[in-house]
C-alpha cells in the first residue's frame, strides 16, 4: 500500500492533536528563507520530503514520532548534524556521512536521518553509540510512510511497531511500549 502524501498525513496528525488541545505544541512553518539558510549551512540540499515537513511545522514541540523522536527545527537540524559530524565524521568511510541529514531526535544523542545522496532509501537511525535499531516495519520506508503510519495509529489507537499512541490524558505525547 502506497502511503498518503506527506502533507495529507501531517493534516491528520494536526487534527488529532487539535482534538486534544495539543496542536499549539507544534511550531509554525519554516519559511523558504529558513530552508535556504539550513541548506547553505549544511552545504547540501535537504531531502524534498524533509523540506516539506519543515514547511508544515518547523519542529514538533512535545509531540513525538514513534517511539520517542521529536521533529527537529531548522536550527536543530544544523546543530544535530554538526554534532554528529564532529563526533562520528572521521574515518574512512565516516561513521556519520555528510549526506546524512537528521530530521528527528530522541533527545539522548540519537537521530533519525535521510541520506540526501540516496533519496529513495529508507529512513535511517544513528543512536548515541552509532548504531541503528529500526525494524523492517513499513513505516521506516520513507518520511511520507512514517507520517502516514503515525496518523493511522493516532486515529485508530492500533499499535505501531510495538508502540501504542499516547493516551488522551497524556499531554506530553510520548508513545508507550
Amino acid at each position: 500500500m502506497e502511503p498518503a502524501p506527506l502533507g495529507e498525513s501531517w493534516q491528520r496528525v494536526e487534527r488529532w492533536l487539535e482534538e486534544r488541545g495539543s496542536a499549539r505544541e507544534l511550531a509554525p512553518p519554516a519559511t523558504a528563507a529558513d530552508i535556504a539558510r539550513v541548506e547553505e549551512q549544511l552545504g547540501t540540499g535537504l531531502h524534498p520530503d524533509h523540506a516539506l515537513l519543515l514547511l508544515g511545522h518547523n519542529g514538533s514541540g512535545s509531540f513525538c514520532l514513534p517511539p520517542v523522536h521529536r521533529i527537529l527545527s531548522t536550527d536543530e537540524v544544523v546543530t544535530a548534524w554538526r554534532t554528529k559530524r564532529k563526533v562520528w565524521g572521521d574515518g574512512s568511510p565516516p561513521a556519520y556521512a555528510p549526506e546524512w541529514i537528521p530530521f528527528a531526535s530522541d533527545g539522548a544523542g540519537g537521530v533519525l536521518h535521510l541520506d540526501v545522496s540516496r533519496p529513495h532509501e529508507r529512513i535511517h537511525e544513528h543512536d548515541k553509540l552509532g548504531a541503528s535499531h529500526l525494524s523492517s516495519h513499513p513505516m521506516w520506508a520513507s518520511l511520507p510512510a512514517l507520517l502516514h503510519h503515525t496518523a493511522d495509529a493516532l486515529e485508530t489507537g492500533r499499535y505501531l511497531d510495538g508502540y501504542r499512541r499516547p493516551g488522551d490524558d497524556n499531554s506530553f505525547l510520548l508513545w508507550e511500549d
